[in-house]
């Protein structure tokens, strides 16, 4: 994990950002960004600037255990562009451990660009 974990020292609400792209080689994972143990994890959001065409674009929000631990692509809808709010799967809640999120990207796309928004709330001091 090459990234700490960011925290401010109040209670707002965090967020991570990438922008990912169809020729970022995803499948693996990209890292978004680390959320700090004990931080619960809310929504996505997807800006998806440019559709991703060709082949059969999936775009998912999770871990190395979970590719769409926080995001599925059904919810990301990476085909349509537009601004996609509320996106959620089963991995929202509470983290126990800094956690890095990751975007994964298959399918075959020739085109497509997204920026991913990460929410979470960290733990009180």
């Amino acid at each position: 994990m090459a990234t700490p974990p960011r925290k401010l020292e109040s209670q707002v609400l965090h967020c991570i950002r990438r922008r990912v792209a169809f020729s970022d080689n995803a499948a693996a994972g990209v890292e978004i960004g680390v959320i700090p143990a004990g931080s619960l994890v809310t929504t996505i959001a997807a800006s998806v600037e440019t559709a991703f065409s060709g082949g059969t674009p999936s775009v998912t929000v999770g871990t190395t255990a979970v590719p769409a631990a926080f995001a599925t692509s059904a919810g990301i809808a990476p085909g349509t562009a537009g601004f996609k709010t509320g996106v959620f799967n089963t991995g929202q809640g509470n983290v126990t451990a800094d956690t890095q999120v990751l975007a994964f990207v298959s399918g075959g796309a020739t085109a497509g660009l997204v920026d991913l928004l990460v929410h979470f709330y960290p733990h009180p001091l």
